[in-house]
């Protein structure tokens, strides 16, 4: 597996911009938009690597980690504009938002590792 520096920029940048649009949706009253904008970028960024910015050594198995990490991008997405949308509690939003990009990092992870146990 290595970066490839410009899909890992665009990766980055389209996940900036995603966060900032949960930023703008978000209320202003006790800086949700700001805690928005934080937490849309970690878990979205955090799905948009393994899908964009990174290129697999096994090609099957890069297919595999692509296609889960885009599903993961767009669940990621939409549940952070939802909680943008709406009042909500932050401490259950940031909980929510960053179990789901862990579980999905630990689901990618075990793709990657997945045959991977001779190479160690």
């Amino acid at each position: 597996m290595k970066a490839e520096p410009v899909k890992l920029i665009l990766a980055l940048a389209i996940a900036l911009l995603l966060g900032f649009v949960c930023e703008i949706i978000a209320p202003e009253s006790e800086s949700r938009n700001w805690i928005s904008l934080a937490v849309g970028f970690v878990s979205i960024a955090g799905m948009m690597v393994p899908a964009m910015g990174l290129q697999y050594n096994n090609a099957k198995r890069g297919v595999s980690i692509k296609i889960f990490a885009w599903i993961m991008v767009i669940a990621v997405t939409v549940a952070n504009i939802v909680f943008s949308c709406f009042e909500y509690k932050a401490d259950i939003y940031i909980v929510i938002a960053l179990l789901l990009a862990i579980i999905g990092w630990s689901i990618i992870y075990g793709l990657y590792r997945t045959g991977n146990w001779s190479e160690k």
